[in-house]
């Protein structure tokens, strides 16, 4: 007695095309060499030690995540559709 695997609403469904992850993975890893060259330009202008630490240390990777996370929901959004 073999009983097919079927979904909660007992319809068919059919597998899409495949996501290239690999991409939102490049894209991390460039933010993540973004940060070294892009922290001292964002340091330097700034007078205030614990404003220049917070914007370069805390700001600027916060900013880094939000723009790659925001780029690969986009690109997920086209690839899917």
């Amino acid at each position: 007695m073999e009983e097919k695997p079927t979904t909660l609403m007992a319809r068919e469904e059919s597998k899409g095309r495949t996501y290239p992850l690999f991409i939102e993975r490049l894209l991390f890893l460039g933010a993540i060499v973004a940060f070294f060259f892009v922290q001292p330009m964002v340091m330097d202008p700034i007078e205030s030690t614990v404003l220049s630490a917070l914007a370069g240390w805390c700001g600027l990777p916060i900013l880094l995540m939000f723009t790659t996370e925001l780029i690969g929901r986009v690109m997920q959004r086209l690839i899917s559709n």
